[in-house]
């Protein structure tokens, strides 16, 4: 099989915000607004059955657009006839990626829903 298997993940990540110590002129009374959030990440990451990896970074929410992208990306990157393994995520489930299929040098390949058994 000359194919390259490719399987796809997103992930998530979170970063704590945290106030810096600063220098302020005296008699001033500074202020920091501080909303308790965090600022977080987005990332889409490829790994192939030889370790290849192709990651890419949001900094908003993962769409099926932006899937669509990083799956073009992959066909151009690797070259070969891809069988890319996706879950069950919306995005991939989303017309922009799975008329995807119709190409030549792809198959999409899904994952069975989650189960605790």
């Amino acid at each position: 099989m000359d194919d390259t298997v490719v399987c796809i993940d997103q992930t998530k990540k979170f970063v704590q915000v945290e106030p810096r110590a600063a220098w302020f002129p005296r008699g001033t009374r500074p202020s920091v607004e501080l909303s308790g959030q965090r600022d977080w990440t987005c990332l889409l990451g490829a790994i192939t059955e030889d370790g290849d990896r192709f990651f890419s970074r949001f900094e908003e929410y993962v769409t099926a657009a932006h899937a669509k992208h990083f799956i073009l990306a992959l066909c151009k990157e690797f070259e070969d006839d891809l069988i890319i393994v996706l879950d069950g995520a919306p995005y991939f489930q989303a017309s922009a990626v799975t008329d995807l299929a119709a190409r030549d040098d792809l198959a999409l390949v899904r994952l069975p829903a989650y189960s605790l058994n």
